[in-house]
């Protein structure tokens, strides 16, 4: 005799949002935007990311002038692009 049920074993359900901030690329992308354009807040949010406090940071990224936002985009940092999505519009 043959069994020709499906079992599914688990929680399928991975629709779920992560919070977590990965401050090593959010650093990386930080310093490659620091080549293209310098700012009194980008070095601000620098620390914060080295400090690793969440909440400082976003508020420096809420700093930005809508030209660093622009250059984000071109240069296609998507985890720094994400962070300000997510936290900011």
């Amino acid at each position: 005799m043959t069994n020709n049920g499906i079992i599914n074993i688990g929680n399928y359900n991975t629709n779920t949002i992560v919070n977590e901030i990965n401050f090593e690329q959010i650093a990386k992308e930080l310093e490659i935007l620091r080549k293209y354009y310098d700012d009194k807040s980008l070095k601000e949010a620098l620390k914060q990311v080295k400090n690793k406090d969440k909440n400082k940071l976003i508020n420096c990224l809420k700093k930005f002038s809508k030209e660093a936002l622009d250059i984000i985009k071109k240069l296609s940092l998507t985890a720094l692009q994400k962070l300000i999505d997510r936290n900011l519009f």
